[in-house]
């Protein structure tokens, strides 16, 4: 569990202890791989707030009593500045359950910087990191699959340079598809690789557990990052 109280020591450009753990999280959006991050940021008893649109829909998918361990529950557009600045008073770092949304991705970001947040953890995909020569990009190897792989290419792309341009500490994540399997895998950890591509899959679950790595440490900072589940 990370601890509540700051480290004894100089502040970082946030405000923060130097060093300091995250203890409180905002998930923007609340679908599969955002529901995952809730219930495994407060595994690891972290404070956690969402931001979602729909409040009911929010209770019927988490149950009312993970509803009741969230610190804040903010109601709205992500899209709109006084949502966002609404949302993050408070917060540690933002992670993202919805990526391949350019606008989006630039809203978060500018965010962030407005509100002094330490750090935006935002999925991408597989198509965006290097091929295992670390020469070629990963999508012209995954361009036989069809069609779409180019399309996500560009929208990832398209979300990773508006982070980028917002000059923001950030992790971007860059998995295969994802789906829910209902538990986390105990080796998640052992295919974790920096802008290499992992594998063709990963679970919500799996990916939470990356997603959370990169918003509680320093390790994989301003870093495309993916991992896989062994199925």
């Amino acid at each position: 569990m990370c601890p509540g109280s700051q480290l004894d020591g100089p502040l970082d450009r946030f405000g923060k202890a130097a060093g300091a753990m995250t203890d409180e999280i905002l998930v923007v959006g609340v679908g599969g791989l955002g529901k995952c991050m809730v219930l495994e940021a407060l595994g690891r008893g972290l404070r956690v707030s969402v931001l979602v649109r729909n409040r009911t829909k929010l209770e019927a998918d988490l149950g009312k009593e993970i509803d009741l361990q969230l610190s804040q529950i903010t109601v709205g557009d992500a899209l709109r500045p006084t949502v966002l600045d609404a949302a993050m008073a408070g917060v540690d770092v933002v992670l993202s359950g919805k990526g391949a949304d350019p606008e989006l991705a630039a809203a978060l970001a500018d965010a962030v910087k407005r509100n002094r947040v330490s750090k935006l953890c935002w999925p991408a995909g597989t198509t965006n990191v290097m091929a295992e020569d670390g020469i070629t990009p990963n999508y012209n190897k995954l361009a036989h699959l069809g069609t779409w792989v180019e399309r996500a290419f560009h929208a990832h792309a398209a979300c990773i340079a508006a982070i980028r341009a917002a000059d923001i500490n950030h992790v971007i994540f860059c998995p295969g598809r994802m789906a829910g399997l209902g538990r986390r895998s105990p080796d998640v950890e052992a295919s974790l690789r920096i802008n290499r591509d992992s594998g063709p899959f990963v679970s919500y679950e799996d990916a939470a557990w990356v997603m959370l790595e990169a918003a509680t440490t320093h390790e994989y900072d301003r870093q495309l990052v993916s991992a896989a589940t062994t199925v």
